[in-house]
């Protein structure tokens, strides 16, 4: 049985101690907390959460979220629309009558183009959808609707699954677009880009996105500290959360789980960087949080935090806390082992005291 345990704790706690080093470091070398007017906003953040979450369970309404990538909400599954499709249809065939000849105009209007695009996007064809936000592109030499056009096209390529479209028209839009009007069009480049995993391209739209000054609009701040966070780029997201929570305690047009990220994504920045006390009293607020997610994810990091600071007795029963709370992701299964680790160290320790082997289990 103590063989089973010492190999969990080799492979559940070699992460944790390669922090201990950090954690020992001294205070002119670790991150900054947060000051009182980022404290007040990380409580309204938290307040503001809380209480939509709270008014939504009462009423019995799912989250309201939009879906990805047209950001448009979701349709009742009671909603059947039957009229809808041959509505569209009908739409379709009329507008082609303007294109005898594909690639061949009769018109020279781009609204016309664009709402053949959008039509046939409302049928999913978005083969067909792309050839025509690229002539509504052509004729659109006014600009009249560009930003319409520009993401628009941007979300049918992504729901085409057509990745060199995509790469294209991010391209385009880091060569030729400013932020201004085309925010969605970069928080879209952004979605798909981390979906995707490439890391260079993000780097490269981060870059443009920040090269055009600190004033964003929230949801794509939310996302450039995302994507840092993503790169490993602690410090420089943490500077964009900082700003987030500054603005204040609404939406911000973020979704529940988006918001929920920013309130514990601060606290493991602060952990990572060594700031342990401004970690620890984070921590404290969450997990006494009436939203699950957050309270347990408090709690088992503040077990984290005394597992490394040698106080394995508190250690095991924060960790015994967070095995048995509601399952929220794979991470409890970790929680599990250790309040068994934690436990069997404690044990270990106590007994090699009288022996003087306790020293080897105190950092």
């Amino acid at each position: 049985m103590i063989k089973n345990q010492v190999k969990h704790s080799i492979k559940f706690t070699l992460a944790l101690w390669s922090l201990a080093w950090v954690l020992s470091m001294p205070l002119s070398a670790v991150a900054v907390g947060l000051n009182n007017s980022e404290s007040d906003g990380y409580l309204q953040w938290l307040h503001s959460l809380e209480k939509v979450m709270e008014n939504r369970s009462e009423t019995g309404l799912e989250e309201g979220n939009l879906l990805y990538p047209f950001d448009l909400p979701g349709w009742k599954g009671e909603e059947s629309r039957a009229y809808r499709h041959l509505s569209i249809s009908k739409a379709v065939t009329e507008l082609e009558k303007e294109w005898l000849l594909r690639g061949e105009q009769d018109t020279d209007s781009p609204l016309v183009a664009l709402a053949n695009a959008r039509n046939y996007v409302n049928l999913s064809e978005f083969d067909s959808a792309l050839v025509w936000f690229d002539a509504a592109s052509k004729l659109d030499k006014d600009q009249n609707f560009s930003r319409e056009i520009s993401r628009e096209r941007l979300a049918a390529a992504a729901a085409n699954g057509d990745s060199l479209s995509m790469l294209t028209f991010i391209t385009n839009t880091v060569g030729t677009h400013n932020i201004t009007g085309h925010e969605s069009e970069y928080i879209l480049a952004l979605r798909w880009l981390l979906i995707h995993q490439n890391s260079e391209t993000i780097d490269l739209v981060v870059q443009k996105i920040e090269s055009e000054g600190e004033v964003l609009p929230d949801r794509l701040r939310f996302w450039v500290a995302y994507s840092l966070s993503w790169r490993q780029k602690r410090t420089e997201s943490l500077k964009h959360l900082r700003v987030l929570i500054g603005s204040g305690g609404l939406s911000r047009d973020l979704t529940e789980r988006q918001r929920s990220w920013v309130l514990f994504a601060i606290p493991d920045f602060f952990f990572l960087d060594g700031d342990s006390v401004s970690a620890l009293a984070l921590y404290d607020i969450l997990k006494n949080s009436k939203v699950p997610e957050l309270s347990t994810w408090g709690r088992y990091q503040i077990a984290n935090m005394d597992f490394l600071g040698g106080r394995y007795l508190r250690a095991s029963e924060g960790f015994k806390r967070v095995c048995d709370a509601k399952r929220l992701g794979s991470w409890q299964d970790q929680a599990c082992e250790m309040a068994n680790v934690a436990q069997e160290i404690e044990r270990i320790k106590s007994e090699g005291e009288p022996y003087g082997a306790g020293s080897f289990y105190t950092p």
